[in-house]
């Protein structure tokens, strides 16, 4: 990176550089108002943590478990589609970036690289998200290939029933089919490091809908939207996930649980972990952030399970103070996109170290030197300040 990085806001204004701009709004944006993506920063930032001091923080510990799987820090990577657009090598440089760190990487059902191909690229590093289709065999088929892989465990994604516009992507022309602007087609041609980028995934075998399949070859993206229109699946229950956990023998986890209600129905479907997650509000706008409703939450999950949260981390204390409120582990999205954006596999792995030195300093200060201690008694007026805060 020929710039100084040492934030993720500092990645940030590099990818927007970088991208052109239809690219980058798709990338930053969110659904209608994006009123739930500025609170889920918003409301992590409004959380305070209470300094200790003269404690004895000689050694650091920010090791820790997710389902079984040893972490070297509590924050894994986040599934995101079709990351070819910000880097030729996208999710094999985010799969990479992760294994490299000592976590994990999810990769999602919307990709454009194969599971095969991720996985092999970091082994044991990888999870795998799926979507209940409603072709079921095309689910199947997914979580074989998975399993194939030596992927053990699943995450359901369950907050794509439905989606809300994304406005930004609207304005650029962005739907699908893509009808991009005369003004966005002359802001590209201005973004010769991208385009060159785009021009080697285009000549090579990844500029498809790498999961899927027609005939027996990868789908390619100008057919995915009939693909989707064809199978999306607008029936799908916690029925589908009780077939699925009697099928499957690895982990389960269900994305997009914001609520105790659902908390409850995953721990009656014999799901071993939930990730709350409003999708980066990409999805719906007119809920919660993540933040504001992991406590209702954790306290459902009653220990039954494990609670994953994602949503507007930008700085290590983040993750502190996300871990406080009883989370197990954290995940981000658009941090890593930004550095996969900027330096492939190297400039997500920055992002990773930034982070990791900021939960370390934020962990000295709260006086502690084990992640695995931390709770809410590290938040400033703790349930004063959570309760009139969140409710």
């Amino acid at each position: 990176m020929a710039e100084k990085v040492v934030s993720v806001e500092d990645m940030r204004r590099a990818a927007r550089r970088r991208l052109p701009r239809m690219i980058f709004d798709f990338l930053d944006g969110g659904a209608l108002d994006e009123v739930t993506l500025r609170e889920n920063q918003s409301d992590l930032a409004r959380l305070r943590l209470r300094q200790r001091v003269l404690q004895d923080i000689s050694s650091c510990e920010l090791a820790t478990q997710a389902l079984g799987r040893p972490l070297s820090m509590p924050l894994m990577i986040a599934p995101m589609g079709l990351l070819g657009l910000f880097h030729p090598q996208g999710d094999l440089a985010l799969a990479k970036a992760a294994a490299s760190a000592g976590t994990i990487f999810v990769h999602s059902a919307w990709s454009g690289w194969a599971i095969e191909d991720v996985a092999s690229a970091a082994p044991g590093s990888v999870w795998s998200q799926i979507s209940f289709w409603s072709d079921d065999g095309i689910s199947r088929d997914h979580i074989d290939r998975a399993a194939a892989s030596g992927v053990d465990v699943l995450v359901v994604a369950g907050d794509v029933a439905v989606s809300s516009k994304r406005e930004r992507d609207l304005h650029h022309g962005l739907a699908l089919p893509p009808r991009p602007t005369m003004r966005d087609i002359a802001n590209t041609a201005r973004k010769a490091a991208w385009l060159t980028g785009l021009a080697r995934l285009a000549a090579g075998p990844k500029l498809t809908y790498g999961n899927y399949r027609i005939d027996g070859r990868r789908m390619r993206l100008n057919e995915m939207y009939g693909f989707m229109r064809a199978n999306e699946n607008r029936a799908a229950t916690w029925a589908d996930v009780e077939q699925l956990r009697a099928r499957w023998h690895g982990k389960i986890i269900v994305k997009g649980v914001m609520t105790a209600e659902d908390a409850r129905s995953a721990a009656r479907a014999g799901v071993d972990a939930v990730m709350v997650s409003n999708h980066g509000g990409r999805q719906f706008d007119a809920q919660p952030s993540t933040t504001s409703v992991l406590s209702e939450v954790v306290d459902a999950a009653s220990g039954a399970m494990e609670v994953f949260v994602d949503g507007g981390i930008r700085r290590g204390a983040d993750v502190v103070k996300l871990l406080a409120l009883g989370a197990n582990a954290c995940l981000i999205g658009r941090p890593a996109a930004y550095g996969l954006t900027v330096n492939g596999q190297a400039g997500a792995a920055h992002i990773l170290d930034l982070l990791r030195d900021e939960i370390a300093v934020a962990l000295g200060f709260v006086g502690l030197t084990k992640v695995l201690d931390l709770d809410r008694s590290v938040l400033h007026d703790t349930m004063a300040q959570v309760d009139a805060t969140f409710g």
